[in-house]
């Protein structure tokens, strides 16, 4: 396999929502260099980009989000992981993580685009992103803040996000970020550590926007149960291999997830009046 001619089919056919892809892509760029051990780079050339175009070609085939297309999704993500189960590249490359990031983006990406369609730029966005957590004021002393606020933006960076790019000004100031709605952590696996990491992100995205839904999606949970995340601002931990042994990841999980986002999206958010008289509830 020629790798300049993978490295240019890469570059043609994936996009930045195509998180995977570009993993793939990094590590085409750090084989053509000679950074990557032999075993890693018969894997690469061999297994894992064979796999992963028919994993991509399959998603761009299968259009919708019915149970049907949902379900043939998660056969499909579950057919690529069990193809690159062995795949020799560490944590730190985040090469198994991104392909939930990129599941996700196949999941939601036709309802977003419908949602979008009525427009002639898309105003909701999804995949990973700089996710806007507050905005302060930085004046140098009292005479800079009369001249302009000064204003600053704090960010995070988030694996999934369906959001939208806001754009604020003032006194001749202007500052553009992407305020999610949806913000989700994509784990492996998720240990206290990761937990209590994901708990301080929900505190700050939720203070930039109350409205946001944050979740964590892993596919195994390995915290100890005597710990409870009721009690912090994160909305859902879907946990795709259901039981923690499974050995796929499971359909109704998935379509679980699915339905909850698509509910959040759906439904009013600060309408406590209809919210009110429909449901008889408030939050």
């Amino acid at each position: 396999m020629d790798i300049n001619r993978e490295i240019k089919w890469f570059s043609v056919h994936i996009t930045n929502a195509h998180v995977h892809g570009n993993n793939i892509l990094t590590q085409l760029k750090n084989c053509q260099k000679g950074k990557l051990t032999g075993n890693q780079k018969g894997s690469l050339l061999s297994i894992i980009i064979p796999a992963y175009k028919n994993w991509k070609s399959n998603n761009d085939e299968l259009i919708g989000y019915s149970d049907i297309i949902i379900r043939r999704r998660a056969a499909s993500v579950n057919k690529y992981k069990n193809q690159i189960k062995d795949a020799p590249f560490s944590a730190q490359t985040k090469f198994h993580s991104t392909v939930i990031e990129e599941f996700l983006f196949y999941l939601f990406r036709d309802w977003i685009q419908e949602l979008n369609s009525e427009d002639d730029s898309p105003k909701i966005l999804l995949g990973r992103s700089k996710a806007y957590s507050n905005l302060y004021f930085a004046p140098k002393n009292l005479s800079a803040f009369i001249a302009t606020p000064t204003m600053r933006i704090n960010v995070k960076n988030q694996d999934f996000t369906i959001y939208r790019k806001i754009l604020i000004k003032t006194n001749g100031e202007s500052k553009k970020f992407n305020v999610p709605i949806v913000a989700i952590e994509c784990k492996t696996y998720l240990d206290k550590t990761m937990l209590e990491g994901a708990i301080a992100t929900a505190d700050k995205i939720k203070n930039g926007n109350p409205y946001c839904l944050f979740m964590v999606v892993t596919e195994l949970y390995e915290v100890s149960y005597d710990v409870d995340p009721t009690y912090s601002r994160i909305d859902q931990i879907y946990v795709l291999r259901k039981g923690n042994g499974a050995n796929t990841i499971d359909y109704e999980v998935v379509k679980d997830l699915f339905n909850f986002v698509i509910h959040h999206l759906k439904r009013d958010w600060s309408d406590i009046k209809k919210r009110l008289e429909t449901e008889g509830k408030i939050l």
